[in-house]
């Protein structure tokens, strides 16, 4: 089952259109994500270039052998070099616990489409994840939202001690404290059969003194290491070396990336369209990453690294580009330049914002001389519990219905659930007034024509009374009906969390906790990737 995107909450236009009606966004982006043939034309384009295959290859090796890869991801490894195998790439902050459920689904996404080209296209196709370790937004990545024992939603969190700081999550190390975190998720979930095992793991991945970048991928491995699922940390020294000449060209040509995203984004407004990245003239899209990420700024033909004096010279900040590459990170801008200039990267699995932000970078990948991937959506899913499940048959509800504003929807039903006879009483009643106190009028203004506004006024107050009277009854049925308040709020609570889809909010591991690992091979059953609207995965 899926709902068409469309009816989507608060989708940006962009994105409705990018989704529904692409002719509309065609000049922004490099391919059709419905049309086999794009990826065909990327893949080509791929193929042509030079990529560092080995040296790649030999960092992916080890990064994954020490998450505890299985032989799967190491013969898709292997396939990068031997087959020079396309990659269908995505990625995502290395949340606590893999973060909200859509990091699973652009993990899946992935896995599936690299599949599905896979039987459809010639030559072969990997799936890669990009830990975004670079970021330091930590208010972002260190908690996880779930529905605890007694309905209600609960926040789990794990504070940094250098929380303040810009301190890329790959150089951020799990406190003791990570413990009281797994202790409070157990004390927050029911028991069930799986629940030890999935702690234990939980446990195994997110160990006090580990990365938290680590303790991500190692959670994640688990979690798809029979798919081949392969995982990079681009804060690896040697892929830093590797994608130096980005860096490089920043610099040098101060800011070409910023240059263009700007001339592409006037081109959106005068589309009518919104812009998801900030661009800011005078700033580069590449951080210094010493221990903190710093910006960096050119000032008459001078660098500043903020926070740090004195000034730099263009030719000493390429030096050091060129020397020490891995003190250099990029932004949200400049990183898919950077991750593609390293990788075969034929797709790009993204959400509604990175969609939008694509929509930015065509000719920035066209300045960096790189075949700009084609953008394929991440599917987007609602799970829906066997009780949620109960709760929207019994009251006739669709999930779209849920999406709604929850007090109006609580009003229907309500109103719904008043017996019929009470319902055609109020009304008929509310017919008569209008109908005898107009024949009413009749008679009154033959006899004293001045008493026209008298008998309307009167009018009004009996319909504002009956009205009143309506309102006090509905009043009251809501206050009899509390167990269908309580069910619809359960349902509201579970399938649309703070006025949010579920994916954005919600993590996984409650769901592993109550239908143990088997859960990602039903998410893996019922995820489509012919399917391009929001699906509905029923666990009933």
């Amino acid at each position: 089952m899926a709902v068409p995107t469309k009816q989507l909450p608060r989708l940006p236009l962009l994105v409705d259109d990018y989704l529904a009606d692409f002719h509309k966004v065609r000049e922004f982006f490099n391919g059709d994500f419905r049309e086999l043939d794009a990826f065909q034309r990327q893949a080509e384009r791929v193929r042509s270039r030079r990529i560092p295959r080995e040296d790649l290859a030999a960092v992916l090796r080890e990064q994954n052998k020490n998450y505890g890869c299985g032989p799967e991801t190491l013969d898709q490894i292997e396939k990068i070099v031997r087959d020079e195998a396309c990659a269908v790439v995505t990625g995502q902050q290395v949340g606590l616990f893999s973060g909200p459920l859509y990091t699973i689904y652009k993990a899946l996404t992935a896995v599936k489409l690299s599949e599905y080209l896979n039987r459809n296209c010639p030559g072969s196709h990997v799936p890669i994840f990009w830990l975004a370790s670079d970021d330091h937004d930590l208010a972002e990545i260190d908690h996880i939202a779930l529905v605890d024992k007694e309905n209600k939603i609960e926040e789990i969190r794990c504070r940094m001690p250098s929380f303040e700081s810009k301190i890329p999550a790959s150089n951020l190390i799990l406190p003791p404290e990570i413990n009281d975190g797994i202790q409070q998720l157990k004390d927050l979930t029911l028991d069930s059969e799986f629940k030890a095992e999935i702690i234990d793991h939980l446990s195994e991945a997110y160990q006090s003194g580990r990365s938290f970048a680590e303790a991500f991928a190692r959670w994640m491995t688990r979690l798809f290491k029979s798919q081949g699922l392969i995982f990079i940390d681009a804060s690896h020294p040697r892929l830093r070396e590797l994608g130096s000449d980005a860096y490089y060209r920043e610099i040098a040509e101060e800011s070409p990336s910023t240059r263009k995203a700007i001339a592409t984004s006037q081109r959106l407004r005068q589309a009518g369209y919104g812009v998801q990245i900030p661009l800011h003239e005078g700033t580069l899209n590449i951080f210094y990453t010493e221990r903190e990420r710093r910006t960096i700024q050119w000032k008459g033909g001078a660098f500043e690294i903020k926070g740090m004096a004195p000034m730099i010279k263009k030719e000493e900040l390429l030096a050091l580009a060129k020397e020490k590459p891995f003190l250099f990170s990029p932004n949200v801008l400049l990183r898919p330049i950077y991750q593609d200039a390293l990788l075969p990267t034929v797709a790009y699995i993204g959400g509604p914002g990175e969609i939008a932000y694509f929509a930015q970078m065509k000719e920035v990948y066209e300045g960096f001389h790189l075949p700009m991937p084609v953008i394929y959506p991440r599917k987007s899913v609602t799970i829906v519990e066997k009780k949620v499940d109960h709760i929207l048959k019994k009251y006739d509800l669709k999930i779209p219905d849920i999406w709604s504003d929850a007090d109006g929807l609580f009003g229907k039903i309500t109103k719904e659930r008043i017996p019929g006879s009470l319902q055609e009483s109020l009304s008929l009643v509310l017919g008569h007034v209008e109908q005898d106190m107009d024949s009413l009028k009749k008679e009154i203004l033959a006899i004293e024509p001045t008493l026209g506004d008298s008998i309307d006024l009167a009018k009004g107050r009996m319909n504002q009374q009956l009205k009143f009277l309506e309102k006090k009854i509905l009043q009251a049925a809501k206050k009899r009906n509390e167990t269908t308040m309580r069910q619809l709020h359960k349902a509201v609570l579970n399938l649309y969390p703070h006025q949010h889809l579920q994916e954005r909010v919600f993590n996984i591991v409650p769901y592993l906790i109550k239908y143990g690992h088997a859960f990602m091979d039903k998410l893996d059953k019922a995820v489509d990737i012919e399917e391009y609207g929001h699906q509905i995965l029923s666990m009933g």
